[in-house]
């Protein structure tokens, strides 16, 4: 997906509240473990809810994404003074071992190349820093995996892949990354809020409403559901940590 396609979703980005908050959010920042006078690295960062999140701490922080109005927004709204770079995370603009922590919360999906993006990221942490991934992850079960991704790339063209949990733990290790701690939680989401982050038409909305729960299968493995307070949903995640090996 194009850097100007991203520059027009800073609106909808800024109000997302998957990005904003929740248990994403602090998980992150708790996998992160940084400490005062850390340098910390964001990168994809979007609207910049993760890197405002931890310079809320005593550390140093620097939020990179491709998209410049992005990044625009993630410096106007900080919260701390924070330093912006454009930069595409499969070619980080970094020396190598610049930083004590790396952070991706919520942009793995839309790597082309996961092994060159986490390559990437364990190339410019210091030996001992971490690199935290955070970010949805294909269901066990291939059925309903192959839903997810069709679900999500008739949403957004942004989409490249959901990864098994798996599969990103096995590209932190090929980086060169110790696994220190990975869990699995979700991320609840608003169906209608969800479509309207990305601008698609009614009648695809109609369709994607049905892509989730005409399978029961799949119904029920996103408890996709209507409630008095409209259309909701989950997806999986994975929160991983792993340590930089000398």
């Amino acid at each position: 997906m194009s850097q100007a396609a991203f520059d027009d979703r800073v609106a909808a980005y800024a109000q997302s509240p998957t990005h904003r908050e929740g248990p994403t959010l602090d998980l992150t920042r708790e996998f992160a473990h940084a400490r005062p006078g850390d340098l910390v690295l964001d990168v994809s960062t979007g609207t910049g809810f993760t890197a405002h999140a931890l310079a809320a701490t005593p550390t140093r922080v620097v939020a990179a994404d491709i998209a410049p109005n992005m990044l625009r927004h993630t410096r106007a709204t900080a919260p701390n003074e924070l330093r912006v770079v454009q930069s595409d995370t499969h070619t980080l603009a970094f020396a190598n071992r610049t930083f004590d922590v790396v952070t991706c919360r919520h942009a793995f999906h839309h790597y082309q190349n996961g092994h060159t993006a986490l390559g990437e990221m364990a190339r410019v942490v210091r030996p001992g820093g971490r690199v935290v991934i955070t970010d949805t992850i294909s269901p066990d079960d291939p059925d309903v995996a192959a839903a997810m991704h069709e679900i999500e790339s008739l949403r957004d063209p942004s989409h490249v892949c959901n990864r098994y949990a798996g599969q990103i733990l096995e590209l932190m290790t090929e980086a060169g990354l110790k696994i220190a701690r990975s869990t699995r939680t979700r991320t609840e989401q608003d169906f209608d809020g969800w479509c309207g982050r990305t601008g698609i038409s009614d009648v695809l909305r109609r369709q994607l409403w049905r892509a989730f729960t005409e399978d029961a299968k799949v119904r029920a493995a996103f408890d996709a559901r209507e409630t008095g307070s409209g259309r909701w949903f989950h997806w999986p995640v994975l929160v991983a940590a792993g340590v930089r090996r000398a």
